[in-house]
């Protein structure tokens, strides 16, 4: 080789080899894997595990074990599962069970017990999902209520056939914790009417119950003294702007960590995030609810807003857990292509963070 080329080559080497690899370490370098060392550790370090709707793909399949091995080797020890029934519209007073053979309860049954074999603890979250929400955003589980007192009794009364039914599941295969209701806005003012349902499902269920606040709806609820843990979904907005910084986004949590604080210490009980996201995106801290997966693809930013969250929650004993949404029983099903811009911290930088945070391969919890 000519002097010429061996100069030429020596270039290319150092701007396909040298260059790639710096910027590689800037932005990993920019993410760091949280110390929990001398803090006080989470009690419930969990994992949301969605469903994949079909027979073989989902709950209680061959799939969803190797997911389990996988969740493992992070350090969670808690998994959530959501099962579902039904509504044609908001304003419907029924509330339809059994509608997807695939999640079967003979199905939900077997995956709790997978899990238990695992060694994982189990939540049973139900969801209620409303049909037609593309439609009208307004067909969406919180907006569910009823003026007419008829109509609402109704409501309740198939809401309490759903529910007891998860609480004879949960019992029966000695499920953890129990959610006794998701994000239902609407209806959750009404505190006669759920303090009936909670007293009919610890009739039926012997362990640990909490209900999903959609964020800082939380403090209006009034029946958190019936229930074991104050539950919030919380996708709360923590920056205005896209590539913000760790400085930022964690001082985008001052907003919200106080008033957390001051529920837990009002009820004399520990907070748990029955769910909380950030999707792998540019800007997704600014609505992290939002499923549109707009914008560039960023796990600098999902793994930045999960380390900011870290930071924020450290020594407060008072956040018992956390259960991050989500990941999926088989993750290379048709739901694959969520997975690049998606909630999942699957393989993402998001998942190093994690199980800094957690403490890698600290699988068992005292409760």
């Amino acid at each position: 080789m000519s002097y010429l080329q061996n100069l030429t080559f020596t270039r290319y080497l150092v701007l396909f080899v040298v260059i790639p690899a710096a910027l590689i370490f800037t932005i990993s370098s920019t993410i760091k894997v949280p110390d929990n060392s001398d803090t006080k550790e989470l009690k419930y370090k969990g994992a949301v595990l969605a469903h994949i709707h079909r027979i073989g793909n989902g709950y209680g399949s061959t799939l969803s074990i190797d997911m389990h091995k996988h969740l493992s080797s992070i350090g969670y020890n808690y998994v959530q599962l959501n099962t579902f029934a039904y509504m044609r519209n908001r304003k419907d007073v029924k509330i339809y069970i059994g509608g997807d053979p695939s999640m079967a309860p003979q199905f939900v049954e077997n995956e709790i017990r997978n899990l238990h074999d695992m060694g994982f603890k189990v939540m049973l979250k139900p969801h209620i999902w409303i049909g037609g929400h593309d439609l009208d955003p307004d067909n969406w589980r919180s907006k569910i209520d009823f003026d007419d007192p008829k109509k609402r009794k109704k409501w309740f009364e198939s809401y309490s056939e759903f529910i007891l039914a998860e609480a004879e599941i949960a019992e029966r295969t000695g499920t953890e914790m129990l959610v006794v209701g998701t994000e239902l806005v609407g209806v959750s003012k009404y505190t006669d009417e759920w303090g009936r349902i909670i007293a009919k499902i610890r009739e039926l269920y012997s362990g640990k119950l909490t209900y999903a606040a959609e964020g800082m709806n939380a403090q209006k609820i009034k029946f958190w003294d019936d229930l074991d843990y104050i539950g919030i979904d919380a996708y709360f907005p923590l920056t205005d702007k896209a590539k913000p910084s760790l400085e930022e986004l964690t001082k985008g949590w001052e907003k919200y960590e106080p008033q957390i604080k001051s529920l837990a210490d009002k009820y004399g009980k520990q907070i748990i995030f029955t769910e909380i996201g950030f999707k792998s995106v540019e800007g997704t801290a600014i609505k992290p609810w939002e499923w549109e997966q707009k914008g560039k693809t960023s796990q600098e930013e999902q793994a930045l807003a999960f380390e900011a969250t870290s930071i924020a929650f450290k020594d407060k004993p008072y956040l018992a857990g956390i259960f991050i949404w989500k990941y999926f029983t088989d993750m290379n099903s048709y739901e694959k292509g969520n997975n690049e811009k998606g909630f999942t911290p699957y393989g993402k930088e998001a998942e190093k963070v994690i199980s800094g945070w957690f403490g890698k391969g600290e699988k068992n919890s005292s409760q």
